[in-house]
């Protein structure tokens, strides 16, 4: 067997392969003597039908199953020896291929044409304009942390009149204009914390009450919408939905939430082995903390700021005729005409992406190792389970326990991997890009992290191919 190469454009090529007879016979001869022994043909005993009888009946068959079995390794092959980038997956050459006969032919010139990768021109220090946002955390930021916190770690009383921020336990039983229980109606317990509820006269008639008092609601008056209602009280959206639905609500208990006090034991609570005196120094560091709870969300802006960019930037021809009949003929993409012309470019979007990650991860040398895969499901495990490993002995074995656990998830495996992957080019990017830091309000953040997602296109979405102990590689075909 032989395979030759003829370019046919700057990044396509069409490449012959020629099957000899002796390419294939023995291999074909084998399969039909297996069939021989396993055919159950009427009239013969099994294994005894004769040779020729089943070649005939299944000889051509065979061959042409051989036949692209062999194309198919001898392409693979030929791409892996010739360290070739190809896009996609090579395709049968239907013009030159047009008078292939498997039944009547012995000998076989196949044509295949095939897309490549270009060469990327990539330097990230040339790159300008690149902005990296700092969520300022303002005092009103610090008083809204602070009043939640106060909350959480606050104590619970039970006064003997509701209150205008209190909660309320009790019953619900739907009932009728006339006052009467409706059959099958809704009847459950339930919760109404006033501090859901819509200012107004329907508020007000929550405030006063005691254990025991019975009060008719409709739930439409008490909260935004059907879905609020639907969700605060525990009952169906349709039946919140009406707005003739009488609820009858017998209070159980009350409420009162105290906020906890502002003291150095409270300080210490919300954040252990820090010594903090004072409530200036308790408020300047739930500003650190608030900060750095921004930078996971930040770090995601940024990177997909930066892909974008490099993206519109990074300028590459793509062998765009081949890619487009190659979507349209690939069984997998389930493409239609109409689709490739309206998808297309968010299509070369995603690839250009890739072959810019590709050249990024090989050019700086980024991998994941199996064992860098193993210490990151551990570290959350000891987050999680905090266990004296010093004091334990067996508290290690029990860690790698549930990590050898997790590693048996592929689909989990292969979400950590690209997380490290993420990380790793994005200190590639610190490290490398001229980054303009930009302090901008959360409100700002938000805006223009909805804006980008409203935009977004299926690159910063694509399923990455890192091989985690290996060079890395994209199936570029997996597209």
């Amino acid at each position: 067997m032989n395979i030759t190469r003829e370019n046919t454009g700057d990044l396509t090529a069409t490449i012959k392969i020629e099957i000899r007879k002796e390419d294939y016979e023995e291999k074909v001869s084998k399969l039909i003597k297996d069939y021989q022994r396993k055919a159950n043909v009427p009239g013969f005993r099994p294994g005894k039908v004769p040779y020729g009888m089943v070649k005939k009946m299944y000889g051509n068959a065979l061959k042409a199953d051989e036949i692209n079995k062999l194309i198919s390794e001898s392409i693979a092959t030929y791409i892996e020896g010739e360290k070739l980038d190809v896009l996609g997956n090579p395709l049968p050459n239907s013009e030159k291929n047009s008078g292939v006969d498997f039944e009547l032919q012995e000998e076989f010139d196949l044509y295949f044409d095939m897309g490549f990768a270009p060469d990327i021109p990539l330097s990230l220090p040339d790159i300008e304009g690149i902005e990296r946002y700092q969520i300022t955390v303002d005092d009103e930021m610090v008083e809204r942390y602070l009043e939640d916190t106060r909350k959480r770690f606050g104590t619970s009383t039970n006064p003997e009149e509701s209150g205008m921020d209190d909660m309320l336990r009790g019953d619900l039983m739907e009932i009728g204009e006339n006052g009467q229980p409706v059959e099958d109606g809704i009847k459950k317990s339930s919760y109404i914390g006033l501090n859901q509820v819509k200012e107004g006269d329907a508020k007000n008639r929550l405030i006063g009450l005691h254990k025991e008092d019975k009060i008719n609601i409709r739930p439409l008056e008490l909260f935004r919408d059907a879905e609020e209602a639907a969700k605060l009280l525990g009952i169906e959206k349709i039946k919140a939905e009406d707005e003739n639905l009488i609820l009858e609500f017998t209070v159980n208990d009350i409420f009162h939430l105290v906020e906890a006090e502002m003291n150095p034991e409270f300080y210490q609570k919300v954040f252990p082995g820090l010594e903090l005196e004072s409530e200036e120094d308790f408020r300047e560091q739930i500003r650190k903390d608030a900060a750095s709870s921004f930078t996971g969300e930040t770090d995601k802006l940024f990177f997909r700021n930066v892909t974008d960019k490099l993206i519109k930037e990074i300028q590459f021809p793509l062998p765009d005729v081949f890619l487009k009949r190659w979507l349209l003929e690939s069984r997998e993409n389930n493409m239609k005409p109409e689709d490739i012309d309206n998808q297309y470019g968010m299509f070369t979007d995603s690839m250009r992406w890739q072959l810019i990650e590709n050249k990024l991860i090989k050019d700086f040398e980024i991998q994941v190792a199996t064992e860098d895969i193993r210490n990151y499901i551990k570290t959350y495990f000891l987050r999680q389970i905090p266990l004296n490993l010093e004091d334990d002995p067996e508290a290690d074995k029990r860690y790698d326990s549930l990590v050898d656990t997790v590693m048996k998830n592929k689909e989990q495996v292969s979400k950590i991997n690209d997380e490290l992957y993420t990380a790793k080019l994005l200190d590639v990017f610190r490290n490398n890009l001229n980054i303009e830091d930009k302090e901008i309000t959360y409100e700002e953040f938000i805006a223009k992290a909805s804006a980008l997602q409203e935009h977004e296109v299926d690159h910063h979405h694509h399923e990455h191919d890192h091989e985690h102990d290996h060079d890395h590689g994209h199936d570029h075909h997996n597209h």
